[in-house]
């Protein structure tokens, strides 16, 4: 959700006439790359509180900041029409093949997402099912018995890309491009998969730190590694 200060004050961004223009301006404000911008209304993220600072926003996409643009400082809104944005970084942050799980509780479960090509995208759920989840905990160095397979966007919806769709596995494999998969679609990421692994399974590296909980890999609860064992961190002096 965007939130913009304005005389001193914190408040939100009607979603009148929002647009990508205007994701792109919120973006590069906080110097995360714009090139696939969203811009999302109707409180995507949850409704503020407290004064709506702006309404009918109108950016050209070049401005440097979101007041650089046109806008009321009086609306007719409500914050069930708060705007957000995401900002999706196009720089290739992973390893072809790679597989994490975003938006649980804990490392063990979450929506499964995949890097192709340098890019993270999701997996969608069609024929989604244990034998598929068992093949992610595996490569995640996670117990893989009894691990259990879930659908329907159970941890949350992601962005970008969709990879890969009708995946099949019998449940033995390494890793899940080594099972039957197509990598064309018909699928909406309200049916995104996830799996729920079961048990700690393998050590972590001393030092190795995980974000858990966020809707996405840039935010969550802190949790690190030390002598082999995943903990939390106290939020004593932190900032």
């Amino acid at each position: 959700r965007v939130e913009v200060c304005l005389n001193g004050v914190w408040g939100t961004v009607c979603g009148d006439f929002w647009s990508t223009n205007d994701a792109v301006v919120v973006c590069n404000q906080l110097n995360i790359s714009s090139a696939n911008a969203i811009a999302l209304g109707s409180a995507y993220f949850g409704p503020g509180t407290g004064v709506i600072n702006m309404d009918n926003v109108f950016c050209s996409g070049s401005e440097e900041q979101l007041t650089d643009c046109t806008f009321s400082e009086t609306h007719n809104c409500a914050h069930s029409e708060d705007a957000s944005v995401i900002c999706i970084d196009t720089q290739s942050n992973c390893t072809d093949g790679e597989v994490r799980l975003v938006g649980g509780q804990n490392y063990t479960e979450g929506r499964v997402e995949l890097c192709v090509s340098g890019e993270w995208g999701t997996v969608c759920d069609d024929l989604w099912g244990d034998s598929e989840a068992q093949v992610v905990c595996r490569q995640l160095g996670l117990v893989s018995e009894g691990s259990i397979g879930v659908g329907s966007a159970t941890y949350g919806q992601g962005v970008g890309l969709i990879h890969i769709d009708d995946v099949q596995c019998d449940g033995d494999e390494s890793d899940l491009f080594a099972c039957s998969y197509t990598t064309n679609h018909n699928c909406i990421h309200a049916e995104d998969a996830g799996v729920q692994c079961v048990g700690l399974g393998s050590e972590c590296t001393h030092g190795d730190v995980n974000l858990i909980g966020g809707s996405n890999y840039t935010e969550g609860r802190v949790e690190v590694c030390i002598n082999g064992y995943w903990g939390t961190v106290c939020d004593d002096s932190w900032t």
